[in-house]
């Protein structure tokens, strides 16, 4: 999916892809929001919701200078590489 095709999707329906194939990075709080990134279908993507309501007030495409609030903070998932395979390999 590109950002042109998911920026036009409802809010209802964003949320409902982020929520069954997003993978969650980070979340922080911004002033009245806690901001959650996701990454999604080679996205990275910022909700935003409301800490007093609990409503999601926006979703958005994040571009590399929205990253910066969150880069102390991002957690990648496991790697799905195979196990057997030595660190060292990597590196040689």
């Amino acid at each position: 999916m590109s950002q042109l095709s998911f920026n036009k999707l409802s809010t209802y329906n964003k949320v409902l892809l982020i929520k069954d194939m997003g993978v969650q990075l980070s979340s922080i709080e911004f002033y009245d929001h806690r901001i959650f990134l996701f990454a999604f279908n080679g996205l990275l993507i910022e909700v935003y919701r409301n800490i007093e309501t609990k409503k999601i007030e926006s979703i958005t495409v994040a571009g590399y200078s929205d990253l910066d609030k969150f880069i102390s903070r991002i957690t990648l998932p496991p790697s799905k590489r195979d196990e057997s395979t030595n660190s060292k390999d990597l590196i040689y």
